[in-house]
This record gives C-alpha cells, sequence and structure tokens, in this order.
C-alpha cells in the first residue's frame, strides 16, 4: 500500500483513475493532431495531502503527467501546449496550491499554468478563454455537493472537444439529500434538478435513484453522448463516492472502461488487502489467509463479476440480432455504455456467440487467422 494512501484507499483509487485517463488523453490528443490540450481542475485544493511534494494531490498528478506527456510527444517533432487552470476557494490552500505550481509554469516551452482563487462557479469565463482552441478534460472534485451548480457551469461542460470527470460525493449526498431542512434539501437543485425530490424513484435502491437523477442532470448539461458512473467503495464496502465520466467519443469511451476496470481492480485488492491487516493489527493474530492472499482474492473474484456482466450482455446482443447486420463499430459502443465491460470483453461476447452457433465468425472469413472480431467486420446472425 502506498503510504501517503494509508486509510485513504477511496482517494487513491480516484487519483488512479484520473492519472490514467489523463495520460491516455494526453497522448490520444497531442498524437492525433490536437496543438493544444487544456486541464481545467476545479476545486484543486490541497486537501489533506500527506506528501510534502503535494505529488498525492489532483493538481500535482496532473502537472506530472502532463509535462511527461509533453515532453515524450516532442521527441515526435511536434510542439504541443499544455494550459492548466486551477482553481481554489480557500485562502489557505490557495496559497499552498499557488506555491506548488507557480515553479511549472513555462510558457516559453508551452506550459502554461493559470490559478484563480474563487469559487469555481465564478472562474467560467477565464476558464472559457482557457479552454479556446483546445481539447479540453475538466476535472471537479469538490468537497461536498455544491460549488458546481450545473447551470452555472454549463459552458464549461458544453466545450467540444472536451471531457469530464466528477467526483459524486454519494455518501455526502446520501445522508444530507434526507435532511428535513428545506434550506438543506433546495441546495441540491442545482445538481439533481428542480423538483428533485418528486422525481426521485422512490421504488429503487436510493443509491440508483439519487445517481439517476445526477446523471440525467449532469448528461444534460454537456449534452454528452455517453455518461459512465464508477462506484469506489471505502473499506467497509459502502460507498463513498461515484466518478461520473463524460464523452462525445466512442473512442473516449473505450479508454475509460479500460482505465476503470484497472482503477476497481487495484482497489479491490488494496481494501481486501487493507482489512485483513486492520483486523490483524485488533485481534493480534494472523488470519488463514494473509493480506497478499487476500489481494489475490478479491482479483478472482471481480473476474468473477465480469464473467457475469458480459453474460448479461449476450442476452443484450441477442435482443439486437433482429436489427443485425451491423458491423462491430455499432455494436461495442453501445454494449459499453449499458455495461461494464472493456471493448475487448464486447470481442470476447461475439467471439462465445460465434463458437454458440449464434452470430457469423466474420472475422475468420478468407482463412483469416484473427480470433476476434475487428470494427468493419459484420456481426449478424447464423
Amino acid at each position: 500500500m502506498t503510504n501517503v494512501y494509508q486509510g485513504r484507499e477511496q482517494t487513491e483509487a480516484k487519483h488512479f483513475i484520473l492519472r490514467r485517463y489523463l495520460q491516455t488523453l494526453a497522448f490520444k490528443t497531442l498524437h492525433g493532431g490536437w496543438a493544444t490540450l487544456a486541464y481545467i481542475d476545479g476545486f484543486s485544493g490541497p486537501w489533506k495531502s500527506q506528501a510534502l511534494d503535494h505529488s498525492d494531490t489532483s493538481f500535482m498528478i496532473a502537472v506530472e503527467v502532463l509535462k511527461d506527456a509533453q515532453a515524450k510527444v516532442r521527441q515526435a517533432g511536434k510542439r504541443p501546449r499544455i494550459k492548466c487552470f486551477f482553481a481554489e476557494e480557500d485562502r489557505d490552500a490557495f496559497t499552498q496550491l499557488q506555491a506548488a505550481v507557480a515553479p511549472h509554469h513555462d510558457p516559453a516551452n508551452g506550459f502554461f499554468i493559470e490559478t484563480f482563487n474563487g469559487k469555481f462557479e465564478n472562474a467560467v469565463g477565464q476558464i472559457q478563454k482557457t479552454m479556446a482552441n483546445s481539447f479540453a478534460l475538466t476535472f471537479i472534485d469538490p468537497t461536498g455537493w455544491t460549488g458546481y451548480e450545473f447551470d452555472k457551469i454549463k459552458p464549461i461542460f458544453e466545450h467540444a472537444p472536451g471531457e469530464v470527470l466528477l467526483n459524486f460525493m454519494f455518501d455526502f449526498v446520501n445522508r444530507f439529500s434526507a435532511s428535513s431542512d428545506l434550506a438543506t434539501l433546495a441546495s441540491f437543485d442545482g445538481i439533481l434538478g428542480a423538483n428533485w425530490q418528486e422525481r426521485l424513484d422512490r421504488s429503487l435502491p436510493r443509491e440508483v435513484a439519487l445517481m439517476s437523477l445526477f446523471t440525467e442532470q449532469f448528461w444534460k448539461a454537456g449534452k454528452f453522448e455517453y455518461v459512465l458512473n464508477t462506484p469506489i467503495e471505502k473499506i467497509s464496502d459502502r460507498t463513498h463516492f461515484h466518478i461520473v465520466y463524460g464523452t462525445r467519443s466512442a473512442e473516449g469511451l473505450a479508454a475509460y472502461r479500460d482505465v476503470e476496470y484497472a482503477a476497481l481492480k487495484s482497489h479491490g485488492m488494496r481494501r481486501a488487502a487493507a482489512r485483513e491487516e486492520i483486523r490483524e493489527s485488533k485481534t493480534g493474530q494472523a488470519g488463514l489467509f494473509g493480506a497478499a492472499e487476500m489481494a489475490s482474492m478479491a482479483e478472482i473474484s471481480m473476474e468473477a463479476q465480469i464473467t457475469s456482466i458480459r453474460n448479461k450482455a449476450k442476452d443484450w446482443l441477442r435482443e439486437q440480432l433482429p436489427t443485425c447486420p451491423k458491423p462491430f463499430s455499432e455494436i461495442w459502443p453501445p454494449m459499453l455504455d449499458k455495461f461494464m465491460l472493456r471493448k475487448t470483453d464486447a470481442k470476447q461476447v461475439c467471439v462465445e456467440l460465434g463458437k454458440a452457433a449464434e452470430i457469423k465468425e466474420t472475422w475468420r472469413l478468407n482463412r483469416s487467422k484473427r480470433r476476434t472480431p475487428d470494427d468493419t467486420d459484420r456481426i449478424e446472425p447464423i
């Protein structure tokens, strides 16, 4: 376990997703023809940072990843520009933030950093200037549920091309949205929409119902093609927050699902190991399985869950067959949108249906040795 994240495993999972996805996005956009990448951090902090160099904060993770990506793309002869915008309302935290990032502001080499001391909602105009003529990723990581009302920050969400990662603090929202205080209940209107209490589907589990309202408002604010949410649990197996991702790109969808899988696998293993370490420290007795063995068992459990989800995706694809043939490029995006699967899982679903003689193995025609379909292969029933 990384020492700076001791007892903060959920924060480590969040930063894992941010780091991996930003790395993927930076290389894809900068190699793919975009000259400028903008990164917007709406609630920068630092909060509860345990590292002297703030390497366990979102803003320093972003600076590190983006500087590395810029340097590597330059080796290919390109001159990419990186623009970072960090907003923080708390004055003391902002002072630390400014001191940490100032040495990395390097306009001569195309690396720009702008800081803002104030409410994220009040920085929209400046952020739009930063995002102009760039591909943008916005990361919103509040300590609660206020400060990012969708009607106020809608221009940031609507920037195209652009994507959003948002930490929805479900645990706090779940507790305080059950309040009887009218002012507290009204404070959720900005992210759950007007009359949200009447619109909340009480026939569903509360977490599902709340996430449904939130993702609907998130989707409307950005007019996204795909909105995904990744639950991150505490050691106690209770959901702490959801990472919500919005994109208009099928390739972005595929990239995020890859990162999500790696993050949940790693987080599950860390949680299992941490639980065993806590148990041993409390009882003073070693368990039947050590921390490493518990982590391995968690990995096996996740693979079993993926297999179960793939089986559900098979049923979904069976329902689509009457509208086929379609190229695989029209099959995997809606599958990944609906199910927590990677593109490689979507291929495996097709392979298994092919072996069961439910669809044609078109990827093996003309003596092809390919074992899985690619985007141009037609998916059609026998």
